[in-house]
C-alpha cells in the first residue's frame, strides 16, 4: 500500500477537554521537499530538538508546539510516527538504504534495507538480539507491536526448536535491516506504553485493526514476514481512546518543551 508522509504541527492545549491537539497543519518549508519518511528523518535528525525545528519555521507556524509525522494510506486512513531528532548516524544510514523487492500473496512489495555496519545499527541489533535470546516478550512486543510481522518472527524463535534457532536468529538480523523495523526500535525502545491493537469504528474512514493487517501479510504462502511493519503504528483519527501521555508519545519526545520555553521568554 502506497503511503504519503507529512510533517505536521499542532497546538497542544494541556487542559482542554477531549482531544488536546488542535489546529493540525502540514508544515511547509521553503526549499525543502518531503517525498518519503526518510526525507523527513534526514531533515529532523539534523536538528537538535523540536525547539530547533520550531525556530526554523515561518511565523505562521510559531503557535505550533507539537510536531509529528502523519502517514496517510490510499484509503485516506492515517496514523502518526514520532519524529527523530539529533541523530547524525541515522542520516548516514538513510543515505545508504537500498530498495529490495519481495513477492507475497498480495504481489510484490518494496522495502528499504540497510546493509552497512554503522555503530548505531550494530548497537541496536545487539540490544534486540539480547532481548530475543533472553525471550523478553514484554519488551519486544512493546517495541515492535505484538501483532507485527517482525514480532511474529520473534515468536517463532521464542517458541521454536533450539536446534533451529541459530538459523532463525540470522533471519531476524536480516529482517531488522528493514528500515521500518529498525526505526521502530529507535522510536519505541524507551516507551513504556504502546497501543498495539485498537478497533475503532468510523463512519467516514475504513479502519483495519492490526490483526487484519497481520493476517493479510502472513497468508499461507508468504515467504518473508518482515516486509512492511509500518502499519503496526496505526492510530485512527479519533483519539478519544488515548490517554494524554500516549498521544504525546505519538508526537515524539520533547515537543511540549517548546511551550514551556515560550512561557519563559
Amino acid at each position: 500500500m502506497a503511503k504519503h508522509y507529512d510533517l505536521v504541527g499542532s497546538v497542544y492545549v494541556k487542559y482542554a477537554k477531549g482531544n488536546k491537539y488542535k489546529e493540525e497543519e502540514i508544515i511547509k518549508i521553503p526549499g525543502v521537499t518531503f517525498k518519503s519518511l526518510e526525507d523527513i528523518d534526514i531533515f529532523t535528525a539534523g536538528l537538535s530538538s523540536s525547539y530547533d525545528l520550531s525556530s526554523r519555521l515561518d511565523d505562521k507556524y510559531q503557535e505550533k508546539n507539537t510536531f509529528s509525522i502523519r502517514v496517510t494510506n490510499n484509503d485516506k486512513s492515517f496514523y502518526y510516527k514520532s519524529i527523530i531528532y539529533n541523530n547524525p548516524d541515522l542520516i548516514k544510514i538513510i543515505e545508504t538504504l537500498k530498495k529490495d523487492k519481495f513477492y507475497t500473496t498480495h504481489g510484490y512489495r518494496t522495502i528499504k534495507m540497510y546493509n552497512g555496519n554503522n555503530p548505531l545499527f550494530l548497537d541496536a541489533w545487539l540490544d534486540v538480539e539480547k532481548k530475543i535470546i533472553e525471550k523478553d516478550s514484554e519488551w519486544l512486543s512493546r517495541v515492535f507491536g505484538e501483532n507485527s510481522s517482525y514480532y511474529t518472527l520473534i515468536n517463532r524463535y521464542i517458541k521454536g526448536d533450539p536446534f533451529e534457532n541459530g538459523d532463525l536468529i540470522l533471519e531476524l538480523e536480516e529482517a531488522f535491516r528493514n528500515y521500518e523495523v529498525f526505526r521502530k526500535y529507535l522510536t519505541n525502545k524507551d516507551k513504556k506504553n504502546i497501543i498495539s491493537n485498537v478497533n475503532v469504528t468510523s463512519s467516514n474512514i475504513p479502519v483495519k485493526t492490526n490483526l487484519d493487517v497481520i493476517e493479510e501479510k502472513l497468508g499461507n504462502d508468504i515467504s518473508y514476514v518482515s516486509l512492511d511493519d509500518d502499519e503496526d503504528d496505526y492510530e485512527p483519527d479519533d483519539f478519544a481512546f488515548m490517554t494524554d501521555k500516549e498521544r504525546e508519545e505519538a508526537y515524539g519526545e520533547g515537543n511540549i518543551d517548546i511551550e514551556e520555553h515560550r512561557r519563559r521568554r
